[in-house]
């Protein structure tokens, strides 16, 4: 049996049909008997809900003997940061980008590495389905904690040479929690204008998706209007980031990897480690640059294990914008990568739009959905259809032609298959999307 808001990588559902604080109480309860954890860092995000959910778990950890250090609002960046520098267990009250009416729990180890399902996450399943599970006799107590002055002055230490003073970004927070640490900009002496700073769980200017074009509206036209250098959005709980480049155009996030990494391998050779969706420019410039490129499977928990297990292992980066570098703790924290972007462009003395364009030699389609009763059926379909290309199972089946590819997976989340493609022309592209789609309505599959 399979709880409906147990997901891949998290607690996450609709409040309070799905989660609510009895679904809390009893998850953190279970999280405090599978970790035998002494301590928990627990932070929340400015959601409606979060303060009862917040409650529930401070409850049901006390009853799993558990000292619960309470970060209160925190960006999930800043939760991360706590638990890797102070090597303690971390539970973050987030729904991340998702609309106003879900909310969630992530789950930390002390290696500041999710704990998702196939690694520990079905086991704290199994312990809440688990109708044995009772409160410890030795109860566990609160501890106030703070950390946002720790981590910013970790985060502005890190910059602090990088002559940042005088540049001009546009931040837009989506009212999440990417608004808490912008101290950080003023120690480092950027102008900067904020927009929707004010956490506000009811997302009042625009979703805190970072993936919908449509949320960019008001980033876009600050950016031009301010000339700024950069523009900046964050997520709900700030660990996505997406950029807009000087002229008010929204950044490919694989684009931006490959400065990314560029400014990495500069300083010496090491492994990248990259999502199977990203434009095969990125491996032939990390190539290029005498790294080792790494195709990573989607899922930001494996980024992390990568860069944590792989000494060498430099950075990382999935799709949605989650960006983790081994010199930050391997975290996905969006404002950290924005300061490595900013400071690449400083040192480049080039604007973003300029270092961007000699990389868009593919052409790309974007992540598209595919409507189907049977998503793996259609990913196994495909995959004979398309059989005489170089094909890899990394996650899904993604099939390499010297001049084209395409990866079609099965979604974690939903009943869909997405399908991504690049080729070497916009027309070959248009030639081949029809090929791969009509293939897809053979096997059952509807284009969204």
């Amino acid at each position: 049996m399979r709880l409906p808001y147990f997901k891949a990588y998290d607690v996450r559902g609709t409040v309070p049909d799905q989660v609510n604080p009895e679904v809390v109480y009893r998850t953190a309860l279970a999280m405090a008997v599978w970790s035998g954890a002494g301590e928990v860092l627990l932070g929340r995000d400015a959601r409606l809900s979060s303060p009862a959910l917040a409650e529930a778990a401070i409850r049901g950890l006390i009853d799993g003997g558990v000292t619960v250090r309470d970060i209160g609002l925190s960006s999930t960046p800043m939760l991360n940061f706590a638990v890797a520098r102070h090597r303690r267990h971390g539970m973050m009250i987030t729904a991340s980008h998702n609309p106003k009416e879900y909310n969630g729990i992530k789950f930390i180890d002390p290696n500041a590495e999710q704990i998702y399902y196939g690694r520990g996450l079905e086991a704290i399943e199994a312990l809440v389905l688990d109708g044995g599970l009772a409160p410890r006799a030795a109860k566990g107590r609160v501890a106030p904690t703070t950390i946002l002055q720790e981590y910013e002055e970790q985060v502005a230490g890190a910059f602090r040479h990088a002559g940042l003073a005088g540049r001009s970004v546009v931040v837009d927070c989506s009212n999440g929690m990417g608004g808490l640490p912008l101290g950080v900009l003023d120690r480092l002496g950027l102008r900067s204008t904020r927009l929707f700073q004010e956490p506000d769980g009811n997302f009042p200017n625009h979703e805190c998706d970072t993936l919908q074009p449509k949320n960019f509206e008001s980033l876009r036209r600050a950016v031009v209007e301010q000339a700024a250098d950069l523009g900046i959005m964050f997520d709900g709980d700030a660990d996505r980031v997406a950029f807009v480049d000087e002229r008010g155009a929204i950044a490919p996030v694989d684009l931006v990897f490959v400065l990314l990494a560029r400014q990495e391998l500069e300083r010496g050779a090491g492994r990248v480690f990259y999502d199977l969706r990203f434009s095969r420019v990125v491996r032939e410039e990390v190539e290029r640059l005498g790294g080792v490129p790494v195709m990573m499977r989607v899922g930001n928990p494996f980024y992390k294990e990568a860069i944590h297990r792989h000494p060498d292992g430099l950075l990382a980066a999935e799709l949605s914008g989650h960006i983790m570098y081994r010199e930050h703790f391997g975290i996905d924290d969006s404002l950290f990568a924005a300061l490595k972007l900013l400071a690449y462009l400083v040192r480049r003395r080039e604007p973003l739009s300029a270092l961007l364009a000699p990389l868009g030699r593919w052409a790309g389609s974007g992540e598209l959905r595919v409507h189907t009763a049977d998503p793996a059926a259609l990913v196994s379909a495909i995959k004979a259809r398309f059989s005489d290309g170089t094909q890899s199972e990394l996650d899904g089946v993604t099939v390499d032609y010297p001049d084209w590819w395409f990866n079609l997976r099965a979604s974690n989340t939903e009943p869909v298959a997405k399908l991504v493609m690049e080729a070497t022309s916009a027309q070959l592209l248009e030639r081949r999307k029809g090929d791969v789609v009509e293939a897809l309505k053979r096997a059952g599959g509807e284009m969204e």
